[in-house]
């Protein structure tokens, strides 16, 4: 059997190789081997942090985290903002914290670059299901625009955090940075509120055996060794950390954070919304736990996988009596029009979607390999943004490589009893076994939905084939010259 991550090798047989697995292809809880994990006495070295990237969209006050733990790390602060976020509430924050090293970045509605073209993948959202476009989404530009801009700034180690999440520890954050040592990137776990899709809840809450994964709104990321991007869909962080999952360089410090509370279950629609790139990267991520990467996602494949897909959401639905009367109405409503969704996804879409994902990674590659270090202020100009804030920052240029500190060996991430993951959590989580439910508890809203979306609304036949491999060229990394201004520095790229 291939093993994922493995350099070039012979193109795989599906038909062969995942003959015997066919009975076996399901939905996975967890996905947790393919994370390591280093404990916090393992920690020897403390690796310094550039940056903290907050895609924001909620009110300035949904900022104090990031604030304070860019203060006591001593790291820049880059604030992208657009939707409900206002300059006036942005800088008053800031002046009330006395913090002046923040660099607050409008994105204007409907904002496009050609850096952030990807024309294969747009070429085929046409084909997509209609509920994939009920929700509209900048979360996936706001990230690629902080990879783009940590190049041209000369960043290392950025952490990108979500304006969502809440208490981050400044040393758990420490431990996370300094798994760039043997890592690529590195994340903390979102278990309270967890950091599900709309199925995935509905699966924990009708006592199924439900993990959470590493996610992009607590994740550090190494810009030297990283060469991906944040595709325009749902699970667009599984697919921007999927090679170093493969290659076994995802790590989790062990970290827990809190995500702010939602009703998953309150619009059908945010469930229709996320089908398909929850299908994606389940699918993909299955094939992972498997030993077997993004090259056997054939047609084949895919078509034992939505079998199986469709059919975990048939159990979810047949379990829902065991739920609170109040919820269970939503519940019902949210599996069954993912279900719809899920029908009119076809194998051969997701397979087309697969190779055109693999399409446009090679060429973002190139796109940033040729991106060389500038200023703050040419990098805004290149990208045609505009800063809110109108005060002085600190040089936030990093001007030489920097020096990767070395780490002690890792250990793979035991599988241990997953009930203490899947603890009922306030009194929210409610199914079979947890007890909350016998009490009565209430569901609780909050007034912000989860980091994947802060959306709003227009916010069988046999394997075929293997497709051969298609070998990623990675250009080098575009180094600065010596005695070169930073916007002659920047002619290397086509802005």
């Amino acid at each position: 059997m291939t093993t994922a991550g493995l350099g070039p090798a012979a193109a795989p047989d599906p038909a062969s190789e995942m003959g015997e697995l066919s009975e076996t292809i399901r939905q996975l809880p967890t996905h947790r081997k393919l994370v390591s994990q280093t404990e916090h006495t393992e920690l020897d070295a403390i690796l310094p942090l550039d940056a903290i990237i907050v895609p924001a969209s909620r009110p300035a006050r949904n900022l104090e985290q990031a604030v304070t733990l860019a203060r006591a790390i001593g790291c820049a602060l880059l604030i992208l903002c657009s939707r409900d976020v206002q300059p006036a509430g942005v800088r008053q924050l800031l002046a009330e914290r006395s913090f002046d090293d923040a660099i607050v970045v409008n994105l204007p509605d409907g904002y496009r670059h050609k850096l952030l073209d990807f024309p294969a993948l747009t070429s085929i959202e046409r084909d997509l299901p209609e509920p994939c476009f009920s929700y509209l989404t900048d979360l996936s530009t706001k990230r690629n625009i902080g990879l783009i801009l940590a190049r041209m700034l000369g960043w290392q180690r950025i952490f990108f955090l979500d304006d969502d999440i809440r208490d981050i520890s400044l040393p758990d954050l420490r431990d996370t940075v300094s798994m760039l040592g043997p890592y690529s990137a590195a994340g903390m776990r979102i278990s309270n509120f967890p950091d599900n899709s709309v199925a995935c809840h509905a699966h924990r809450m009708t006592g199924g055996l439900q993990d959470v994964f590493i996610t992009g709104a607590a994740l550090v990321v190494d810009c030297q060794r990283n060469t991906a991007f944040f595709p325009n869909i749902y699970n667009e962080d599984w697919l921007f950390f999927y090679d170093h999952a493969a290659s076994r360089k995802l790590g989790s410090s062990g970290g827990r954070v809190t995500q702010l509370r939602y009703n998953p279950f309150a619009d059908p629609q945010r469930a229709a919304w996320q089908e398909f790139g929850d299908v994606l990267a389940e699918g993909l991520y299955a094939l992972l736990d498997h030993g077997m990467d993004w090259r056997y996602a054939t047609d084949g494949y895919w078509l034992h996988f939505l079998d199986a897909r469709r059919r975990f959401l048939e159990e979810i639905a047949d379990r829902a009596d065991t739920v609170r009367p109040d919820i269970r109405e939503q519940l019902l409503r949210s599996v069954e029009t993912a279900l719809k969704c899920s029908i009119t996804i076809g194998p051969g879409l997701l397979e087309r979607y697969v190779l055109h994902w693999r399409q446009e990674l090679r060429s973002w590659q190139h796109r940033m390999a040729r991106i060389g270090l500038m200023s703050l202020d040419a990098a805004l100009r290149a990208l045609n943004l505009d800063r809110w804030d109108d005060g002085p920052v600190t040089d936030v240029v990093r001007r030489g490589p920097a020096v990767l500190t070395e780490e002690p060996p890792t250990t793979p991430f035991a599988l241990r009893d997953l009930h203490d993951l899947m603890q009922s959590d306030g009194d929210y989580d409610s199914y079979p076994g947890s007890g909350r439910g016998k009490r009565g508890g209430r569901t609780k809203r909050a007034s912000t939905v989860s980091h994947h979306g802060a959306p709003g609304i227009r916010e069988r036949g046999l394997f075929a084939s293997a497709r051969r491999s298609f070998r990623s060229t990675r250009g080098e990394y575009a180094q600065p010259q010596a005695g070169a201004s930073p916007e002659a520095q920047a002619e290397g790229v086509d802005l």
